[in-house]
């Protein structure tokens, strides 16, 4: 058999071009070398690309969200940004940015007030990922250990006490923060929340195209899902109003 060498050595080079085009982090530099060249549409493509290989950070999300905002496509900017919050909830940058996207989205239609507790709970899940929740439950679980550990083998009864009083707190604080951490990656993996992507869309009565319109909405509104049926999705609009969308003009947080 005669092996064509040039063959060989081409095939070898696409495959190596390929591999290097198809590493994350080769990808990601590009990207953020064309958004420093002002070639948003490029950065965007990289970034996606980044996505594609099932890599994800909050760096990414939010670098991607800055491009989509440079090239005036509000909805993905706002989807991004979103995305980047639930990997870093209390990152300023990105709740800066997300709330200067949200400023340019038409619809005012305000909000319904929550229960207190709810609204808490809510509110404590943005501190942190559930990362951080799961780490903090694990020192405070350790700290109720230690607790424990001194009430047992403490000298003295002031610190048997301390230790069997601070190793109930911290045990139930521990537990308290792991329901927060539980719950904050049950939303990382489904936030039951989209964006819409299309310039404008009508909220319908019905999952089809002949239900009668409730409103119109457009690029950029968040928006709660309930329910699916076949290519539509009920959804619930902050003020309370409920219908159904199209697929195709949204996309799931």
């Amino acid at each position: 058999m005669i092996f064509n060498y040039k063959n060989i050595l081409l095939a070898f080079c696409l495959l190596a071009a390929a591999n290097l085009l198809a590493n994350p982090q080769t990808q990601f530099e590009a990207a953020n070398a064309a958004y420093q060249k002002g070639d948003f549409h490029a950065a965007i493509d990289n970034y996606e690309q980044v996505l594609k290989t099932g890599s994800f950070s909050e760096e990414v999300y939010y670098n991607l969200g800055n491009a989509y905002f440079k090239t005036n496509q509000i909805g993905k900017a706002i989807l991004n940004y979103e995305r980047a919050a639930l990997i870093t909830p209390g990152d300023e940058d990105v709740q800066f940015n997300l709330e200067i996207a949200n400023a340019k989205q038409v619809d005012d239609l305000g909000k319904i007030g929550k229960f207190f507790v709810k609204e808490w709970w809510q509110g404590l899940h943005k501190l942190f990922s559930s990362g951080i929740w799961g780490g903090l439950t694990l020192l405070s679980l350790w700290a109720g250990i230690g607790g424990f550990i001194l009430w047992l083998f403490g000298e003295s009864r002031d610190r048997k006490k301390q230790g069997f009083i601070g190793g109930i707190v911290l045990t139930l604080l521990s537990l308290l923060l792991y329901f927060i951490a539980s719950s904050q990656a049950t939303f990382e993996k489904n936030s039951s929340q989209a964006i819409i992507l299309a310039n404008k869309v009508a909220l319908k009565n019905g999952p089809d195209k002949i239900s009668s319109d409730v409103l119109e909405i457009h690029e950029g509104l968040k928006v709660e899902l309930l329910d699916q049926i076949g290519g539509w999705y009920k959804v619930k609009l902050s003020n309370g109003d409920q219908g159904w969308l199209p697929t195709a003009s949204l996309e799931e947080i």
